[in-house]
């Protein structure tokens, strides 16, 4: 029997050099007018920020080219590219295409850009290794989440309080090298109920004054926007029910927390606090401090930047989206075919 155990081969991650701390001006007007909903996001030292003529896209590119580099592999290896850009350059196509030509990848490389936003990490890893498992001769595929984020917010609103901008990048291919993370289960959660609460829209000129630091005519740039049910969300939703995804997780698999490394989406440390309290896993890796929240990206780019200093064989990657809806994502390491339960 053909083995198409897939493993996490490869990880990558850019970040801007541009370094925006606390005390940059662009905080100057909400220090001085707290919007409504600033105790939500805290924690963050550092942020990196694009600089004007930077693109995502090479941000992106520079991920995925180290993560080709950790998994020995070429463009011309990959069958499969899944992610996205956030925000991209046009509603339609996503700028997963653009990454796709900058890389050179083959012609029967399929894209495909995924619009799950926070989760998209963890439901890239999750299809292209269900993709490859079908052993219908996909065996390399290469999930890159990219994040603008800092270009979309208000800063007249709470939300840029810790937005910041960064590209992770992971490969999924078939390799026997038990060294490298296999994936070994996911659970998932979704409240619907939520919908609209928080999401990302253009919104009519006039609505905030002044219109900088984004251009507008008769519209505003896409703006991140979380208002007084977003917060309810944030709360009750994105505090307590993650921690209950990974116990669900965990005890389905015959773990305990302390037998776990996780990495998490990282909005702010009153979610990573209330997440590392209710979990107690027994390593949590963060990029917070100095990389604060980087969307869609942070789990990756976290998972990049310190995959050397993963303790355990089990690890749990957790993501958390708009929508609201949670995902979480069990792997392993020395971890025979058999073993494999997904």
């Amino acid at each position: 029997m053909v083995d198409n155990t897939a493993r996490i081969k490869g990880v990558g991650f850019a970040v801007p050099e541009q370094v925006r701390t606390n005390d940059a001006p662009v905080f100057d007007w909400i220090k001085a007018n707290p919007p409504p909903h600033t105790d939500l996001f805290q924690g963050f030292d550092q942020r990196r920020i694009l600089a004007p003529g930077q693109t995502l896209v090479g941000l992106m590119a520079e991920a995925a080219a180290a993560a080709l580099v950790d998994a020995g592999l070429g463009a011309g290896d990959i069958d499969l590219l899944i992610g996205a850009a956030s925000v991209a350059t046009y509603i339609s196509p996503n700028d997963l295409v653009a990454l796709h030509q900058t890389l050179n990848l083959p012609p029967r490389c399929q894209v495909l850009p995924l619009g799950t936003e926070f989760t998209i990490f963890n439901d890239g890893l999750v299809l292209a290794e269900a993709l490859i498992r079908t052993g219908r001769g996909l065996r390399n595929a290469l999930v890159v989440c990219g994040c603008n984020w800092s270009r979309h917010v208000s800063y007249h609103e709470a939300t840029c309080i810790g937005a910041a901008d960064g590209a992770g990048a992971a490969v999924m291919a078939v390799t026997d090298d038990q060294q490298r993370f296999a994936l070994v289960d996911v659970v998932t959660d979704t409240d619907s109920g939520y919908f609209g609460a928080m999401h990302m829209s253009a919104r009519p000129v006039g609505t905030i004054d002044p219109p900088p630091p984004y251009l507008a005519e008769s519209f505003t740039t896409p703006l991140m926007y979380i208002g007084d049910e977003g917060a309810s969300s944030y709360k009750e939703y994105g505090a307590k029910i993650p921690p209950r995804i990974v116990d669900r997780l965990l005890r389905r698999n015959g773990l305990a927390a302390d037998e776990i490394t996780l990495v998490a989406h990282q909005a702010s440390s009153v979610l990573s606090g209330a997440w590392a309290e209710a979990i107690r896993p027994g390593q949590y890796l963060s990029t917070l401090t100095e990389y604060a929240n980087m969307t869609s990206a942070s789990v990756p780019v976290t998972l990049a930047a310190l995959y050397p200093e993963i303790a355990h064989d089990n690890l749990v990657l957790l993501t958390i989206g708009l929508q609201q809806q949670t995902s979480a994502v069990l792997l392993r390491r020395r971890c025979a075919r058999g073993q494999v339960a997904v």
